[in-house]
């Protein structure tokens, strides 16, 4: 299930990217800007600024699941089945399905549409999600679908997959960026709502598969900003020398707004992205580990690497 295809990305892989983003996740990161992607399903989520105010989606709703509120009509979560019959009959889109199905060919004729700025600008396709590495059968095939005819495969994890499926998409992939959100398990677990045992092992054999990769950490103040984090997670690279590039990834509040859409809470309101010398800081700690190999830490600032040293 496929829930979004983002067009024109230059952050995610090389050259021009088109972003083809898989729905459900196992992680349930308190950050996580794509809440929308963590369900396996399709989900409604809802825009009261567009509300006309039509009570349509009352009379459509089959479990009396959407009541009255002070900015109109809103969606019960507990007994609502996301049966998307109040999306049918939203008029104004106030209320609107995420998650569709894509037959591979379907899929590819869109990414397809996109090959032109690929040749000029060197880019292609990035899966990710939600977490492409958990739908391998589908990941594969659109991967060698892509491959085969040209474009470049980029993928985007989280880590966590059953390596003995998921490895059948790798000959199809150039490059990978997984995270590792936290080294310590617990922390891993207290901020994911999973451990990383699984997520390292993995990482091990894709690099050792031939694939780029690139780690990526987002940097969340409060909870995994330390610099005993960073210097773990270095260490732990610098025993993979496949892997040369290791990123950071200054937390933001993009995708507060999402949550409310769903009617969930978001954790982290309030909490404010982490300030430059707080990323820079980070970067030099961790290339203070990497000295004397050839991997690199970095962290993006008006789309250019920072690398401090």
């Amino acid at each position: 299930m496929i829930f979004n295809v983002q067009k024109c990305s230059i952050h995610d892989g090389n050259g021009l990217r088109t972003l083809v983003f898989f729905k459900g996740c196992p992680l349930k990161c308190k950050w996580c800007s794509n809440p929308e992607s963590q369900a396996y399903g399709p989900e409604v989520m809802e825009s009261q600024g567009k509300c006309i105010g039509c009570m349509a989606c009352l009379d459509a709703c089959p479990r009396s699941a959407i009541r009255i509120a002070a900015d109109g009509p809103r969606i019960d979560r507990d007994r609502c089945t996301n049966c998307l019959k109040c999306t049918d009959r939203c008029y104004a889109a106030s209320k609107y399905p995420v998650g569709a199905e894509y037959e591979t060919e379907e899929l590819y004729r869109q990414i397809d549409r996109d090959r032109d700025f690929y040749l000029i600008n060197g880019g292609g396709v990035t899966f990710s999600g939600g977490e492409p590495l958990t739908h391998t059968q589908y990941l594969t095939e659109i991967a060698r679908i892509c491959h085969e005819r040209g474009i470049d495969v980029a993928v985007e994890s989280c880590g966590v997959g059953n390596f003995s499926e998921f490895k059948h998409a790798l000959p199809y992939v150039s490059s990978m960026f997984l995270d590792i959100k936290h080294i310590d398990s617990a922390q891993h677990k207290a901020i994911t709502g999973s451990g990383n045992e699984l997520i390292l092992h993995n990482i091990k054999r894709i690099a050792q598969s031939g694939v780029e990769v690139t780690i990526r950490t987002p940097i969340i103040p409060g909870l995994n900003d330390s610099t005993e984090n960073l210097i773990g997670i270095a260490q732990f690279l610098r025993d993979i020398p496949e892997i040369r590039e290791f990123e950071l990834l200054a937390y933001h509040q993009l995708g507060a707004n999402k949550y409310h859409a769903l009617g969930r809470p978001y954790e982290l309101e309030g909490l404010q992205p982490p300030a430059d010398e707080a990323m820079r800081a980070l970067v030099k700690c961790a290339n203070d580990v990497f000295e004397g190999t050839e991997t690199v830490c970095f962290y993006t600032k008006d789309n250019t690497r920072e690398i401090i040293r």
